[in-house]
């Protein structure tokens, strides 16, 4: 079995399940898709439930390694801009990326009841992930002074996570890349209004 195979039912299920969703796609209209028989597709997963979380953690492991991959974070600078450079290739991220953020918006806010409770479980394991970036710097920040101490760090992220969840609702609605100084000044009021208003 080529992998071009494995990428084309890859392709082909991410799409049907961002389309029509997880429970109206089968595995027989995958296969006629790919032009394959079933059984080529169970060489490679079990089931489509399978397939789908396959699918599932990979979108999740490109977005971690998006993270830990800011190149700003290695950099000798202040904290708070780590946080900045941070929001800010993921929002480039993001744009490019829509129909990934899509999938995970989509089975995150409606899961399918038959595996509703393993997306719990795997977007906790992620997010705890994405978590431990994000108290990294924010840890920096209060320790230099620029946070305050009198806020819990889970306080920080949390609020930090919303901000950046309702930036990526908005380009996924309005379907539109934002610009660089769109991305500043929604940083800026972020900042000054929600994070650092108490210092």
């Amino acid at each position: 079995m080529s992998n071009k195979t494995n990428d084309m039912i890859r392709y082909v299920a991410f799409r049907l399940f961002v389309e029509v969703g997880y429970e109206a796609t089968n595995i027989r209209d995958i296969c006629e898709e790919v032009d394959i028989k079933p059984s080529s597709l169970y060489f490679y997963y079990k089931s489509k439930e399978d397939l789908f979380f396959s699918i599932y953690d990979e979108v999740w492991e490109d977005k971690i390694n998006v993270l830990n991959n800011v190149v700003e974070l290695k950099h000798n600078i202040s904290p708070s801009m780590k946080l900045y450079f941070l929001y800010k290739r993921l929002m480039e991220y993001y744009s490019e990326n829509i129909i990934k953020m899509k999938f995970l918006l989509r089975y995150h806010l409606f899961p399918p009841e038959d595996v509703a409770a393993t997306i719990r479980d795997k977007y906790r394991e992620w997010s705890n992930k994405e978590d431990r970036v994000i108290e990294e710097i924010i840890i920096q920040c209060i320790e230099r002074n620029i946070l305050p101490y009198d806020r819990d760090l889970k306080d920080y992220v949390h609020e930090y996570k919303t901000f950046e969840r309702g930036q990526l609702i908005e380009i996924i609605i309005s379907n539109i890349r934002k610009e660089d100084r769109e991305i500043d000044n929604s940083w800026l009021r972020f900042w000054n209004c929600s994070m650092s208003n108490s210092v």
